[in-house]
């Protein structure tokens, strides 16, 4: 195993703690959100999350899992944000939505969401194939 294989490795495994960390607050974000409101909304929020560690699991090759990984990121900042929005708005402290979009960039979940998919970009990067097995 040569040294990028050993970075690509570490990358993944980073990912992979991070990823698992995500799917577990949405699992726990499914089990006490209220459904009755923005149903399709608090689904795509919480499904989001959810099928992170398992789509960097399972989606092959890697740069497959990367690019679903960053439109699923992209869609769940999306649908938090709009989440968000309501929320302030309904209690009339939003300032813009602009405002709205980077303090839900800020929250952990989203900034963990990004560090999966900024981690198996570079892991794509310097992936050399030398842990593969060959003859």
């Amino acid at each position: 195993m040569t040294i990028r294989g050993i970075i690509w490795a570490v990358l993944l495994c980073i990912a992979g703690i991070i990823s698992i960390g995500v799917s577990i607050h949405g699992t726990w974000s499914a089990l006490s959100v209220d459904l009755r409101a923005d149903t399709l909304l608090s689904c795509v929020y919480c499904g989001l999350q959810i099928l992170c560690f398992p789509v960097l699991l399972l989606v092959r090759p890697q740069s497959r899992s990367a690019i679903v990984l960053s439109l699923m990121a992209l869609t769940y900042l999306g649908a938090y944000s709009v989440l968000n929005w309501r929320t302030c708005s309904e209690l009339g402290y939003c300032e813009s939505i602009i405002a709205t979009v980077m303090q839900t960039l800020s929250t952990n979940t989203v900034l963990g969401f990004f560090a999966v998919v900024i981690l198996s970009l570079i892991a794509m990067l310097v992936d050399d194939h030398s842990t593969h097995w060959t003859r």
